[in-house]
């Protein structure tokens, strides 16, 4: 991605957002991006995950902050006051308009009843409103394999391709993350039917590293903590965060429409918690659900959804997703890898011998 252009980036200062700026920085498996990268971010955005991201490739914690990178307070909530802020900045600073945008913002929660309802939707209507008035000439949304759905019954194992994706699909066990993150797409897929050109990235799991108290470093916090005492012999699609920054990367250079699924492996819940506590150097051992008899036993008690906070752990989502045994084909994103995927099990003891000196400092 060798250009002169002006690239702007929504949820850097998140997990796959501060892996993609690293990609453009050159850390990864690409060259360095010559052009300037504007950061969107909230003025109480936390930089912890960049720093932590710099620290996991061997650069000093404060390497990210480089000359044609600039980190800019932005209202994602307003697209086109974002716009106009985003043009009058360039114009003050000397430095072309805003040629591209990732939007890899996103806001990330596992409870169905999030409250106030997830945002996501919303976001990226008002950035692609934002995308819409600054002309930009491609557009890339990180998506999530959550929008595909799927047919077979629980417990059921089933292959997705790239084109499954049902926006009409009854939404009974979805949570608001998921939900979310369908009527997203809807929202960039009639964009770009009104012809702006974009892209779609559907990453899986994200197996990264960051702040132990950040949603997306949940496993590692409890299995470090040794608070998740079992694991299910359910799966889904599994992909280390260096993988899906390089995807998006290839992708966005390539302004390939997609969708692109980035999914490395698909291992069990018991057999890649297991992978994670060999890399946090913890033996626990972890007990076995399986889903007979124990999906028909979650099912009895149903009822329990109800109850204030303990029915969280009693929904169909929870049993969607402990024993779901979807499986998606991530061919699509492996021919944007130089070497293809990652193996888990060894992205596993990486990533957790750096979350193990993180959790002990």
């Amino acid at each position: 991605m060798d250009s002169k252009n002006t690239l702007l980036i929504t949820g850097v200062t998140g997990q796959l957002g501060a892996f993609f700026l690293a990609e453009l920085l050159g850390w990864g498996q690409n060259s360095p991006y010559s052009g300037t990268i504007l950061c969107a971010k909230r003025p109480s955005s936390s930089f912890e995950q960049l720093e932590c991201v710099a620290e996991f490739y061997g650069q000093s914690r404060k390497a990210y902050k480089q000359p044609n990178i600039h980190f800019l307070d932005l209202d994602l909530d307003y697209g086109a006051g974002s716009a106009e802020l985003l043009s009058q900045y360039c114009v003050q600073h000397e430095l072309g308009a805003v040629h591209s945008i990732v939007h890899a913002a996103a806001v990330i929660d596992i409870n169905r009843t999030f409250f106030g309802g997830n945002k996501n939707e919303h976001i990226t209507a008002e950035v692609l409103h934002m995308a819409a008035a600054l002309e930009v000439a491609h557009f890339t949304h990180i998506s999530s394999i959550a929008v595909m759905g799927g047919n077979a019954p629980l417990g059921q194992s089933e292959y997705l391709e790239p084109n499954d994706f049902q926006p009409s699909k009854k939404k009974v066990g979805l949570g608001s993350y998921a939900k979310s993150k369908i009527y997203s797409e809807l929202q960039v897929w009639r964009a770009q039917q009104e012809g702006l050109s974009a892209t779609v990235v559907r990453p899986g799991v994200i197996l990264g590293i960051g702040p132990l108290h950040r949603a997306p470093q949940e496993l590692w916090k409890r299995l470090w903590k040794g608070t998740l005492p079992f694991a299910t012999d359910g799966c889904s699609g599994v992909v280390d965060v260096r993988d899906v920054a390089s995807i998006v990367y290839a992708a966005h250079h390539q302004k390939l429409e997609g969708p692109i699924i980035a999914v490395a492996a698909h291992p069990t819940f018991f057999e890649l918690l297991q992978w994670m506590q060999l890399g946090l150097g913890k033996v626990r051992k972890l007990m076995f659900l399986q889903a007979k008899p124990w999906l028909n036993r979650m099912r009895a008690v149903s009822f329990l959804s109800r109850v204030p906070w303990l029915g969280n752990y009693f929904t169909a989502q929870m049993r969607i997703m402990l024993f779901s045994k979807t499986h998606y084909n991530g061919a699509s994103g492996a021919e944007l890898l130089q070497d293809g995927y990652r193996d888990l099990s060894t992205s596993t003891k990486e990533l957790g011998k750096f979350m193990k000196k993180m959790a002990e400092h």
